[in-house]
């Protein structure tokens, strides 16, 4: 007897799946403005000053120095600049002036208990600190260890440096002289050449030698 056996059952495919559809949010970019390289560059060596100013006012009690309130009427230089900025003021003065710059000062409060009058003497001192470390260099060691508060230097320069007080010529020559060569190695190389070249010139008319160009 022959059997017959069941048929399989064929199962139908199962429909592939249909691709999900994805919506993705649409994002606004609003296009922001951004400083150029040198003015971030400077922005950071802006804060850079400054912290050093507030670092060295900080340790002022402990550790006084000249080369610190160097640090601190630099750090002060720069909010000066920036009131002046802000303000539009051709001088640091007026009400303008002072609400800007005390502004900046709460803004860095590390200078908040510093007098007013030392700010400006401190601000002073970096205004004219080649002339006076021009002045400074004339002293002896022991002249110069003693004077550290930037009120002491400005008015013992002013005194020292007036055209009236200076008696002797070679003192007053070599103060000019020191300042001169501070300003000189601000110049560019195409403007030193010939000033240098002028200056030897100068050297040899007076002393009656050689004139050296290099």
């Amino acid at each position: 007897m022959n059997r017959v056996g069941k048929r399989p059952v064929l199962s139908e495919p199962e429909p592939e799946p249909l691709p999900m559809t994805v919506t993705l949010p649409r994002l606004a970019f609003v296009a922001q403005p951004f400083e150029d390289d040198d003015r971030a560059a400077d922005r950071f060596a802006e804060q850079r000053v400054i912290r050093a100013g507030i670092e060295s006012w900080q340790a002022i009690t402990k550790a006084e120095s000249f080369e610190g309130w160097c640090a601190i009427g630099k750090a002060l230089a720069v909010g000066r600049d920036h009131a002046l900025k802000v303000t539009g003021a051709n001088r640091p003065m007026g009400k303008p002036y002072c609400r800007a710059f005390s502004e900046w000062i709460a803004r860095h409060p590390g200078f908040a208990t510093m007098p007013k009058s030392t700010r400006s003497v401190a601000i002073e001192l970096v205004e004219h600190i080649d002339q006076i470390e021009a002045w400074r260099a004339t002293l002896s060691d022991r002249e110069r260890r003693r004077l550290i508060h930037p009120l002491s230097n400005v008015a013992r320069w002013r005194k020292a440096t007036a055209p009236d007080k200076i008696a002797d010529p070679q003192t007053a020559a070599a103060i000019a002289w020191r300042r001169c060569i501070a300003l000189a190695e601000r110049l560019p190389a195409d403007q030193a050449a010939p000033f240098w070249r002028n200056v030897h010139e100068q050297a040899a008319a007076v002393i009656g030698g050689t004139v050296l160009v290099t």
